[in-house]
C-alpha cells in the first residue's frame, strides 16, 4: 500500500491492521472524539463509536459462508448495481457485486473544519470476476466523514462504458439499538411502502413503526430524513439522505433469524435496519460517461422528553 497514505493515516490517528474477513486488512481509527473501523473487503464501515457510548452500528458474530458471496451482517453493506436478487441470472449474489470484492485505499486527510476523512475506490477493471459478471465499466467511491457525534457517507457510481448502465442500489446499514422491540423510526407516516413479507403488497404507512421487528419493506419516494428513537440506550439516530428515493425497513424477526445459517438466532434483538436505497420503482439508470452520487448522513443525539 502507498507509504505516503500510510502515514497520512497515522496522522489521522489511523492504522492498517489485518481482519479476518476474507483475509482483507481494515482500517482502524482512534480519535478522542470517536473510533471507527472499516474493512477493505466490501468497503464496508464496519464500526463507529462516539467516545462514551455504545457502537452505532451493529456486528453480528456469525461469519457465514466462506465463500467469496458469502454475506456477512454488519455495518453498513453496500448493495450495488443491483438490490435483492439478481432479475437475470439467479444464481448471482444478492445485492449486486460490491459488497464482495476488495476496494483499495485511495485518499486520507481531513475536510477543511478538521473532520477526519477516507476515500475508498472500487474499479470494476482491476476484478476479472466482475467484468465476467457486470460487462459495463465503472467506477466506485465511498468518501467517510466522521465526526465526534456522527458520520456521513458520500457514494458515487460512475458509468465508465459507452451503454446506459440500469441501477438499483442500497447503503444498507445495520443500526444498533439495545431493544428491537421498543425501537422507533420516525418521519415516514403516510408514505406507500410495499410489504415483501405479503407477496409485495402496497400499504400506506400509519404513525411510527414500531415494534421492528419481522419487517421486510421498502418506502417508496420517500422523504430525506427520519429518526430511530432507541429507548433502551437513550439515544435518537437521525438519518438523512440525499440521491435516494426509496427508504428500506428490515428486520428477520425471530422464526426468519433461526431459519437463517448467516446469523446468530438473536440478533435481530439488537439491529434496525434502515437503508438508504434507490430500490423497485426509484432504479434508475446511469447514462454513459456520467455519475450518480448516494449520500447518507448519521447523527447521534440523547432523547429529549420531548422525543418520547
Amino acid at each position: 500500500m502507498n507509504g505516503q497514505l500510510i502515514r497520512e493515516l497515522e496522522t489521522l490517528g489511523g492504522e492498517i491492521l489485518p481482519a479476518s474477513l476474507k483475509e482483507c486488512d481494515e482500517i482502524v481509527i482512534n480519535q478522542p472524539d470517536f473510533s471507527a473501523r472499516i474493512a477493505l473487503w466490501g468497503g464496508h464501515l464496519v464500526s463507529f463509536i462516539p467516545t462514551g457510548q455504545s457502537d452505532l452500528l451493529f456486528q453480528s458474530a456469525n461469519e457465514g459462508a466462506d465463500t467469496r458471496f458469502g454475506r456477512r451482517h454488519f455495518g453498513v453493506p453496500v448493495c450495488w448495481p443491483w438490490f435483492g436478487a439478481n432479475e437475470k441470472h439467479k444464481d448471482y449474489p444478492a445485492h449486486g457485486l460490491a459488497r464482495y470484492f476488495r476496494w483499495q485505499l485511495a485518499e486520507v486527510g481531513t475536510f477543511k473544519n478538521g473532520d477526519a476523512k477516507i476515500v475508498l475506490r472500487l474499479a470494476s477493471e482491476d476484478h476479472p470476476l466482475i467484468e465476467e459478471m457486470w460487462p459495463q465499466a465503472f467506477e466506485l467511491r465511498q468518501v467517510f466523514r466522521f465526526t465526534s457525534d456522527g458520520f456521513s457517507i458520500n457514494f458515487s457510481a460512475a458509468n465508465l462504458s459507452d451503454k446506459t448502465m440500469p441501477v438499483s442500489e442500497a447503503l444498507h446499514t445495520y443500526f444498533h439499538v439495545g431493544n428491537n422491540k421498543t425501537a422507533e423510526v420516525h418521519g415516514l407516516d403516510g408514505v406507500i411502502y410495499v410489504d415483501k413479507l405479503e407477496k409485495s403488497a402496497r400499504k400506506q404507512q400509519e404513525g411510527t413503526v414500531t415494534p421492528f421487528e419481522c419487517v421486510d419493506s421498502v418506502y417508496l419516494e420517500s422523504p430525506d430524513l427520519c429518526e430511530i428513537h432507541d429507548l433502551d440506550l437513550q439515544r435518537k439516530i437521525t438519518v438523512s439522505s440525499a440521491g435516494s428515493q426509496s427508504t428500506v425497513l428490515w428486520n428477520p424477526g425471530p422464526e426468519l433469524a433461526k431459519q437463517r445459517s448467516d446469523m446468530e438466532d438473536e440478533d435481530y434483538r439488537h439491529f434496525v435496519c434502515v437503508e438508504t436505497a434507490n430500490a423497485l420503482n426509484d432504479a434508475y439508470e446511469i447514462k454513459p460517461g456520467d455519475m450518480h452520487q448516494l449520500r447518507l448522513n448519521v447523527m447521534v443525539a440523547p432523547l429529549t422528553p420531548a422525543d418520547v
